[in-house]
This record gives structure tokens, sequence and C-alpha cells, in this order.
């Protein structure tokens, strides 16, 4: 504890004109002498917004609508479900075409690792790019190889 926090409780304790006055003073020394462990964690913590940049590079600007527009289109394309590709967009990126997982690192909408979206036929295109992240996706699946997704 901070002198300071020791002052103001000896000078409240000399003052205080009942017992009861006592519990509340050293909870509050308490409560002052050690902040929320959380609070420092809550400020540290901003949450990332669809489409900003997260130091990748990425600025795609896509709305929530325009993103399931996309995976609808890939789904119908390549015979896939549009359900089964939207709950694994959420799951992988909560739709944030711009998502990056510095464990794989995955990149994007669906969550490519860059070898592997470069062996789709969308490989050229930006890996950021939640319409070729869709196409890509819808084919791989029809390639049988949707089980290469954490999220099913």
């Amino acid at each position: 504890m901070t002198s300071n926090v020791i002052d103001a409780a000896l000078r409240a304790l000399a003052t205080a004109k009942s017992r009861r006055a006592i519990p509340g003073l050293v909870s509050g020394m308490a409560i002052a002498a050690f902040p929320s462990a959380n609070s420092a964690a809550k400020k540290k913590k901003k949450r990332k917004k669809k489409g900003k940049s997260n130091g990748s590079g990425c600025t795609a600007q896509h709305s929530e609508q325009q993103i399931l527009g996309f995976i609808a289109k890939a789904a119908k394309r390549y015979g896939q479900s549009t359900n089964d590709m939207e709950r694994v967009a959420r799951c992988e990126s909560a739709l944030d075409p711009c998502a990056v997982n510095r464990s794989g690192p995955y990149y994007g909408l669906f969550q490519f690792l860059k070898s592997t979206w470069n062996t789709t036929p969308y490989g050229n295109q930006n890996i950021f790019d939640p319409e070729a992240q869709a196409l890509a996706t819808a084919w791989m699946w029809s390639e049988g190889r949707k089980n290469e997704w954490a999220c099913k």
C-alpha cells in the first residue's frame, strides 16, 4: 500500500465515531491497494472490427450481407451447403475477411495457410479477398478437403 492510502486510513480511523466504519474503511483500503487484475487487460484488449487493417495490409471493406452473398454464390457454384460454409466462416473468423491467426499463420475469412491457399484455383488472388476465400473453400470442399478446417 502506498503511504497516501495509509495516511488517509489513519485519519479516517482517528475521526471515526463508531467501530462500524472500520470494516468499510479496511475494505476500501484493500480495493485501493489491489485494483482489479482485469482492469489492465480490459484497457489493453480492443476488438477488431470487420474490414479494418490489422497490420497485415488488409483493408477489405465488406458488409456482412456482402460476405454472406459471396458464401452463398460459392456454395451454389460448387454444390456445397451455404449453412455449413457460413457456420465455418463465423467460427474461423467471425466473418472478418482481415482476420489473422498468427499461430498458423492463417489468413482471411476461412483462415487459409498461404501454402494451402496456393493449391487452389484462386491462389493467385489476394488471400484477404472474401469472395476468393469463399470460392476456394467451396472448391476444396467439393474436392473432398472439408476436413482441413478446425471448425466443422
